[in-house]
């Protein structure tokens, strides 16, 4: 069985490192029968140091689906339509609104100190900041609304009309996550990896991997993905080694499969 682990807020929670515990769990799945897959909305920049070797040879699904890599080679990627891209771009610029935005591996934006998760953007200096103007091939964008969030619903309607993009806003962050149409984690996973999977996932942009997976695992206590979770992990008490354990126990109960 394939398992597909979300990372921040599932199995990091600091945006910097992964439990040993929970890692030499994960590692065992092959003894299960089972094949460990990482989904992400980060770049796969940003999971080199995160997940470290030997975990960073396994799949990556990264920038919400739209990119994988495997043992370090990129094997898939969808763009974000250009005219749709153009038309962000116009937006931000407009209203100099902060973004910041993803290739397959470099990275570009504006007043890119306002993003929320920019401080564990390549941490390990391996990615190239560009030039909005010099950055090709774009997948994924974000683009923070906090100082203008008046502007969400017009803005968020008005691309959506192009119908080239998918928009969503998060709320807690206060940004919009903007990738090529119909791409996010479960359209990736069902077209790249097959129907049978687990998912363990923790927030708004896992809901669509719950509802297409096998059995689903949810940690922490976000609400709207509640309803889609057969199972739940609160973060309370010695919550790393209940993780490491709920991972075992999942990797049992379904072992064979």
């Amino acid at each position: 069985m394939k398992c597909v682990f979300d990372l921040d807020g599932t199995l990091s929670f600091d945006y910097m490192t992964i439990n040993e515990e929970v890692k030499q769990v994960l590692q065992s799945a092959d003894k299960y029968g089972h094949e460990v897959i990482f989904a992400s909305a980060r770049s796969y920049r940003d999971c080199l140091g995160l997940l470290g070797d030997p975990l960073i040879q396994n799949l990556v699904i990264g920038l919400n689906g739209g990119l994988i890599y495997q043992g370090g080679q990129l094997l898939f990627e969808r763009r974000l339509d250009e005219r749709g891209y153009q038309s962000v771009l116009d937006w931000c610029q407009t209203y100099n609104l902060p973004l910041f935005v993803d290739n397959t591996f470099h990275y570009s934006g504006q007043i890119v100190e306002k993003i929320p998760f920019i401080a564990s953007v390549d941490p390990l200096k391996r990615a190239k900041h560009l030039a909005l103007a010099d950055l090709t091939n774009p997948i994924k964008v974000v683009v923070y609304m906090g100082d203008h969030e008046f502007l969400v619903e017009e803005m968020q309607h008005q691309l959506s009309s192009l119908q080239v993009m998918d928009i969503s806003y998060h709320e807690h962050e206060k940004c919009l996550y903007i990738n090529p149409l119909h791409t996010n984690k479960a359209t990736t996973i069902l077209e790249q990896c097959g129907h049978e999977f687990i998912a363990f996932g923790n927030d708004k942009n896992d809901i669509e991997m719950f509802k297409a997976s096998t059995y689903a695992v949810q940690i922490g206590d976000y609400p709207g993905l509640r309803e889609f979770a057969d199972d739940c992990l609160l973060l309370t008490g010695d919550y790393q080694a209940a993780l490491a354990a709920k991972i075992t126990q999942v990797f049992a109960d379904f072992r064979g499969r």
